[in-house]
């Protein structure tokens, strides 16, 4: 009875349970924004409770997800210190994750996918802040992904059948093919792309974290997540390169240098910071986790469906000329 009400309530109010999964995943936002700051350092992420820099603890009326930012308008209210507009920039992409998931995909799928979002964006932060993945949280996630697979084999596409334990069978292996899979084809990436810059490209975190995408979407949803996220980096990051390009000051003549860096000499730091501005104004230097992170949520959303849909119709149209294709 309480299952019948449930999708009754889908059918006739579809947005319902798509804003309350938004609402609860701008909840879990606010406890990954927590992840994000302490796992790096080690530190507990459930004691002490959420509290400012400043050491005051925050009541949970001023820790409401995404309003709380904006009521108080950037700034702590106990010490009037800015804090990040990244807090409710994570909480509203982890709503809108949570929410996308519920309402583009079956539950078998919405909800490993909702878990699968939530990891992603705590490995994605922790990158950019740190250029490193904590392997406590890449190797669980490859963990979890397996034994999911098993306890819920419609995430990778499989309903229940008969024998009951055919479908979990197939599930497994799905998932322990995209973690191999998804490590091997990583690992070779990862050599030929530092043959090719000349220096380390990919770090050993990587492979991990795709390896642990592969037990989650299988050996197709790795592949997208690392060439759909590498395409995705390079549609983000080549207008940026350009733009700084083209912005770029020109450097000065070689005697206007020396005399800039004897003028200065005196100054402590100064020729640091000289150094600073000739070798990283040459480019960006950013994490690939994630991309390889947008690159599978991207596959979860959008691209699983129409390219199982793409084989499907392939396979039935060789099948028309050649018979049943197995």
């Amino acid at each position: 009875m309480f299952w019948e009400f449930l999708h009754e309530i889908q059918l006739r109010h579809p947005w319902a349970f798509a804003v309350c999964f938004g609402v609860f995943g701008a909840m879990v936002g606010s406890f990954l924004n927590v992840c994000i700051a302490r796992v790096p350092k080690g530190e507990s992420v459930v004691r002490p409770g959420s509290h400012c820099t400043c050491g005051a603890p925050i009541p949970w009326f001023r820790n409401i997800p995404v309003l709380a930012w904006f009521c108080l308008r950037g700034r702590a209210a106990c010490c009037g210190r800015a804090f990040s507009v990244r807090y409710p920039l994570v909480e509203a992409l982890t709503g809108a994750l949570f929410a996308s998931c519920w309402l583009l995909l079956p539950w078998q799928q919405a909800l490993p996918g909702m878990l699968l979002a939530a990891w992603l964006v705590i490995l994605a932060f922790i990158d950019l802040d740190t250029m490193f993945l904590p392997d406590t949280l890449n190797i669980s996630l490859a963990i979890v992904g397996i034994v999911l697979s098993v306890a819920l084999p419609g995430m990778h596409g499989y309903a229940r059948t008969s024998p009951w334990f055919a479908a979990t069978i197939a599930s497994a292996a799905d998932s322990l093919t995209g973690v191999l899979a998804g490590t091997g084809l990583v690992y070779w990436f990862r050599l030929l792309a530092s043959w090719a810059a000349g220096r380390e490209a990919m770090g050993e975190g990587d492979v991990i974290l795709l390896g642990g995408i592969g037990a989650f979407c299988g050996w197709q949803g790795a592949f997208f997540a690392l060439f759909g996220g590498s395409m995705i980096g390079a549609l983000v990051l080549l207008p940026l390169l350009l733009v700084r390009r083209i912005f770029r000051h020109p450097a000065p003549p070689t005697h206007e240098r020396e005399a800039q860096a004897s003028s200065h000499a005196s100054c402590e730091g100064n020729d640091t910071e000289l150094g600073k501005e000739s070798t990283s104004s040459l480019g960006l230097e950013v994490p690939f986790g994630p991309w390889l992170a947008a690159g599978a949520m991207v596959w979860v959303l959008l691209a699983r469906a129409p390219l199982a849909q793409f084989v499907a119709q392939f396979r039935a149209m060789l099948a028309s000329f050649t018979g049943p294709i197995y």
